[in-house]
C-alpha cells in the first residue's frame, strides 16, 4: 500500500485540529523575545508529524466510533500481546505482559518515577543537551542534574565518561534520565556505551530511566538496540510510546516496561485509565502499523538529506550533522557571527519560522542553535529553509 506524507494539511484553521504545535507557538516567541511574526507561520518545532495517521489505525478507530460507548474502560489482554509483539519482532527484545504499566503520557510516567524511586533534594542526571525533563523533576523537589556530552565541533557527541561518574559518585544524585535515541542530537548509543552508563550506574545505585519514544525513527541501515535488552532489567525503568512513532501524542499513551522485581514492589498501584481510543489504537499501531512505519523511515530519511544538502549549499556557515534517530536536527549558526538577537530575529521574525532554542535543551551555545523537525512534508521543510537562507543571505 502507498502512504502519502506529502499533503499540506491545514493544522491552524481546520475546526478539528487542536494543534499545539501550530495554534499555540506564542510561549517560543515569548521565551526568545520576539515580538512579531509573519501570518504565513511554519512551524518545526514540536516533536509531532504533519502526517495523517497509518490508515489502518484510523479505520479501525472509525469502528470504535461507530460502536457509540466510550465509558470507563480497561487495558485488555490484546493491548498487552500488541506491545509485546511489537518489541520482539521490531527490536528483539522480550519482556512478559506484566511488565507492562500503561501512563497518561511519556512525561507523566518520568515525573511518576522521579516521584517513586528517589526522595526530595536527590539529584536527577540528564546527558545534556537534552530533551526537557526539567518540569518532571524541579517541581517535585528534585535537583536537575547535567553532565554535558562532549561536542566534537561538528555536531557530533559522545559520553563524558569522567563526568557522568563523578555525577552518579554523588550519593544524593540517585536517578539518571537515558534519553535513547537522544534528542536533540539524534545520536543512537552503541551497546558498548549502554553498558558503559549502565555499569556506572549499577556500581553508584543510581536508577535507571530510558526514554525510547524515538526508537523506530531511524536512518536506513541504522540498528537500535533498547538499553533494557543490552543491560537487562536491573534497576531499569524503559518507557515506550506509539506518540512519536505513530503520531499518536494526543492520545497520551506510554507504556513502561519494568522487570525488575524490586522496581515492580516500588511501583506498586500505578494508576492509569486510557480513553478507549488510546486503547484501539495502540493496539492498530502495534498490530497493523509495520508497513506504515517502514514507508514513514523511508519518507524521512530523504527528507533529512534533501534538507541537510540544502544546508550545506545554501546556508555554508551553519554547522549540521546527519541524526542517526529521530526526525530532528540541529543547525548550528555561530559561523556567521552575529549576536544572539540577529539570529532569532532572522529565523523568527524575518522568515517566519518556528524552531526551537537552544536554550530549551541546555546547549551551551543557546540561541545561536536551533532545533528543526523535518516531520512534516518535504514542500514545506524546505520552503522554511529556503526563508532562513534568503535572510542569511551575504552574511
Amino acid at each position: 500500500m502507498k502512504y502519502e506524507f506529502d499533503e499540506v494539511i491545514d493544522r491552524i484553521n481546520d475546526e478539528f485540529s487542536f494543534s499545539f504545535k501550530w495554534q499555540g507557538p506564542a510561549y517560543i516567541l515569548d521565551s526568545l523575545g520576539v515580538k512579531e511574526m509573519r501570518e504565513d507561520v511554519i512551524c518545526l518545532e514540536t516533536a509531532d508529524m504533519d502526517f495523517r495517521v497509518a490508515p489502518e489505525i484510523i479505520e479501525d478507530l472509525h469502528k470504535l466510533t461507530d460502536h457509540g460507548i466510550f465509558g470507563y474502560s480497561r487495558i485488555p489482554d490484546s493491548y498487552r500481546q500488541a506491545v509485546c509483539g511489537w518489541y520482539e519482532r521490531r527490536q528483539g527484545w522480550k519482556f512478559a505482559p506484566e511488565d507492562i504499566y500503561y501512563m497518561p503520557g511519556t512525561h507523566a510516567a518520568v515525573a511518576e518515577c522521579v516521584k517513586r524511586y528517589t526522595k526530595e533534594g536527590d539529584g536527577v542526571i540528564v546527558l545534556t543537551p537534552c530533551y526537557g525533563y526539567h518540569s518532571d523533576v524541579e517541581p517535585n523537589g528534585r535537583k536537575y542534574v547535567s553532565v554535558e556530552l562532549i561536542n566534537d565541533g561538528n555536531d557530533i557527541f559522545s559520553v563524558d565518561y569522567e563526568a557522568f561518574k563523578r555525577a552518579c559518585e554523588v550519593k544524593e544524585n540517585t536517578m539518571l534520565i537515558m534519553c535513547h535515541p537522544h534528542n536533540p542530537t539524534g545520536k543512537v548509543f552503541t551497546n558498548d556505551e549502554l553498558i558503559e552508563i549502565a555499569d556506572i550506574c549499577r556500581k553508584n545505585d543510581v536508577i535507571i530511566v530510558t526514554d525510547e519514544v524515538h526508537s523506530d525513527i531511524l536512518r536506513k541501515g541504522q540498528e537500535f538496540e533498547p538499553m533494557m535488552k543490552v543491560c537487562g532489567p536491573e534497576k531499569m525503568i524503559a518507557c515506550t510510546a506509539v506518540n512519536k512513532t505513530f503520531n499518536l501524542a494526543g492520545l497520551s499513551m506510554t507504556n513502561m516496561v519494568i522487570s525488575d522485581s524490586d522496581l515492580k514492589l516500588q511501583a506498586g498501584d500505578m494508576y492509569g485509565m486510557p480513553t478507549p481510543f488510546g486503547i484501539q489504537a495502540v493496539i492498530s499501531a502495534y498490530s497493523k502499523g509495520d508497513a506504515w512505519v517502514d514507508a514513514l523511515n523511508e519518507y524521512l530519511d530523504e527528507n533529512i538529506r534533501v534538507c541537510i544538502d540544502f544546508i550545506h549549499e545554501k546556508l555554508p556557515k551553519a554547522v549540521v550533522a546527519y541524526p542517526q534517530g529521530g526526525y530532528s536536527i540541529n543547525i548550528d549558526f555561530s559561523g556567521y557571527g552575529l549576536s544572539d538577537d540577529e539570529v532569532v530575529d532572522k529565523i523568527y521574525g524575518k522568515a517566519g519560522v518556528v524552531l526551537n532554542s537552544g536554550l530549551f535543551f541546555d546547549d551551551t551555545r543557546g540561541k545561536q542553535v536551533h532545533r528543526a523537525c523535518l516531520s512534516s512534508p518535504r514542500s514545506m521543510c524546505i520552503e522554511a529553509l529556503e526563508r532562513i537562507a534568503k535572510e542569511f543571505e551575504g552574511c
